[in-house]
């Protein structure tokens, strides 16, 4: 498909917010938004639904859940790709979390594209990406500001990664390469159980207060921004960011995001004894693995930290590889039940549809 010919773009989202940060994007270069309710994309709706957009269209797809339902993120990719209209389907991540490196590599080994991130976490870099994907030039960030705050009333910075970088000056990596590297990190107990390999908050907010020269209050909004971007976890993700005795795992990219999913997922299939039959207060849940154990075989087997570990498993649980047996946790480092998914053979079905 030649991209210098798109038509339309097709907004698939039940997310108003996300649905109006696309067309105030979009807008901002010249580009034509036009809306599709995501059913109208699956066989699971009532009939055909009559929907015969133009030939040379971009079909941005919002992989959160509720958008996709019942539909995992390669079974959603796969039929929307197969449609009779063939549209260059570009999917957007189902969470705020930043998109990882192998997460993108995903998506591309399965629609040609790479996996956009969530524009709430910075619509400018989500433009940039999606306009260099669609080789469509660079982004007129001036205007991109100035629709954004007139469609939107707001501009970017509120967006997490343009926060950091106003308090610190870099990158929401850069603080959590930092932080890491601050020597907080220890091995802590609570209650007689001990948690490897973490941080307390109130350390970790009067080490960027010195580092950043901020107020408790802003090295708060950064802890935030951090947890919001996926490189910050409570250890048992049950806390926000707090300047308190709560214990935090902190991830940096390059080493956990350079591990293929296909190969994560495929280890913890065929890790032995990691995968059985299971009982929760006289409740059985076949072929299932405990989150903690999980922790411990990725980190063991990739070299991984805990946090390395619980932020790669996160990523198999966001994209539907990997899921809590009642649907009701992230992926935890406890004694959670999860199963792994079946992995659509997508690759011979997609094959050649992209012209």
């Amino acid at each position: 498909m030649n991209s210098k010919r798109i038509q339309n773009f097709w907004l698939a989202t039940q997310d108003q917010k996300l649905r109006s940060q696309l067309r105030a994007a979009l807008t901002s270069q010249g580009l034509t938004p036009l809306d599709i309710k995501p059913e109208q994309l699956f066989p699971s709706a009532a009939g055909p639904a009559g929907v015969a957009p133009e030939p040379r269209s971009v079909l941005l797809l919002d992989l959160a859940a509720e958008a996709i339902a019942p539909y995992r993120a390669a079974e959603a990719i796969r039929l929307v790709r197969a449609l009779p209209w063939r549209p260059r389907v570009l999917a957007i991540a189902g969470t705020e979390r930043s998109v990882w490196a192998n997460q993108a590599a995903w998506a591309k080994g399965l629609s040609g594209d790479t996996l956009l991130p969530r524009p709430a976490n910075s619509v400018t870099a989500f433009l940039a990406l999606l306009l260099k994907e669609l080789e469509l030039g660079e982004a007129d960030v001036r205007r991109l500001d100035t629709h954004l705050r007139v469609m939107l009333n707001a501009g970017e910075d509120k967006a997490p990664e343009a926060m950091v970088r106003h308090l610190t000056g870099g990158s929401a990596q850069d603080l959590a390469a930092a932080l890491l590297a601050g020597g907080n990190v220890a091995d802590r107990r609570y209650h007689l159980k001990k948690y490897p390999e973490c941080m307390v908050g109130e350390d970790a907010v009067g080490w960027m207060c010195k580092r950043y020269d901020v107020s408790r209050e802003d090295a708060v909004r950064l802890g935030e921004a951090l947890l919001r971007t996926g490189h910050l976890h409570h250890v048992v993700k049950e806390q926000p960011f707090a300047d308190a005795e709560f214990f935090y795992r902190v991830a940096t990219q390059g080493r956990f995001d350079a591990i293929p999913l296909d190969a994560a997922t495929a280890f913890l299939r065929g890790a032995k004894g990691l995968v059985a039959d299971r009982a929760w207060h006289g409740v059985n849940f076949p072929q299932c693995m405990v989150g903690s154990a999980s922790v411990d075989a990725l980190a063991a087997q990739f070299r991984l930290t805990r946090a390395e570990a619980t932020v790669l498993g996160q990523s198999l649980l966001d994209l539907g590889l990997l899921r809590h047996v009642a649907d009701e946790h992230p992926f935890v480092d406890a004694n959670l039940f999860y199963e792994l998914q079946p992995e659509p053979q997508v690759a011979a079905a997609v094959a050649g549809i992209r012209s």
